[in-house]
């Protein structure tokens, strides 16, 4: 670790060794802002943590959409979620599967943005975005956990971006609720039956109950801010440097 430090502190992006894109980039600056959020206390902003909860980057969320058969054509792998928080517990099966604690009362995940809109599909279902997608593999979450949405205190989709991607409405259209109820439906109706059980039991409950939310890095770093200046003043110079290579 000493070895890896002393390489990323010596980087100088004047004259590189390697892409600046492998240390500047969303994943982690969404990875130190979380670093930062575990440590407040306080739960009242989008990013905050409740009592035991704790962060997870990269982890795996299973999907409703499994194959049915080998090479059956609908079917998708888990989702790749870039972070979680929330009293969640990581590998009781694989290495990175997301699971929640039976005691979960926050589950929120988090999509980081810097320079790029949301994918818009998967390679079986083109129009399956990344919002839909998420929230559908959080639905299939909480089923598994044997959970009610509406137990949560705190129950989130978030998009993590610039300030100026969420003004010019670059998230408005998959970030809507109909949106995303009407694109996991598409997805439902071409199991022919199969999973409309799981759409009625276990999509809408979460739909109803999940606040789908679009952040800035400016206002979350202005929270840290509030309670981290010295750390702020960082994180706003690696945030100014992400954005100009990404």
């Amino acid at each position: 670790m000493d070895l890896l430090s002393e390489l990323i502190s010596s980087f100088d992006p004047s004259t590189p060794h390697f892409r600046p894109t492998e240390i500047y980039n969303e994943n982690w600056l969404m990875k130190l802002v979380f670093a930062q959020a575990s440590s407040i206390a306080d739960a009242t902003f989008p990013l905050g943590f409740l009592p035991g909860s704790t962060w997870f980057s990269e982890g795996l969320l299973p999907t409703a959409f499994k194959a049915r058969h080998q090479g059956d054509p609908l079917s998708e792998a888990r989702t790749n979620a870039d972070g979680a928080i929330g009293q969640i517990r990581i590998g009781a099966k694989a290495k990175a599967d997301l699971e929640l604690e039976s005691h979960a009362t926050q589950f929120t995940v988090v999509e980081a943005k810097v320079g790029s809109p949301l994918s818009k599909g998967t390679s079986n279902a083109r129009y399956f975005d990344q919002a839909a997608r998420n929230v559908a593999c959080m639905a299939e979450v909480i089923a598994r956990a044997g959970k009610e949405p509406s137990n949560f205190d705190r129950l989130e989709f978030i998009v993590l971006a610039p300030e100026y991607s969420i003004e010019k409405g670059t998230f408005s259209e998959e970030m809507s609720r109909s949106s995303i109820e009407g694109k996991v439906r598409k997805r439902v109706d071409a199991y022919e039956k199969e999973l409309d059980e799981w759409f009625d039991e276990s999509f809408t409950p979460l739909l109803d109950a999940i606040e789908l939310r679009t952040l800035s890095w400016e206002d979350s770093i202005a929270w840290i801010r509030e309670h981290k200046p010295g750390v702020a003043d960082q994180l706003s110079e690696y945030y100014d440097l992400c954005l100009e290579f990404k």
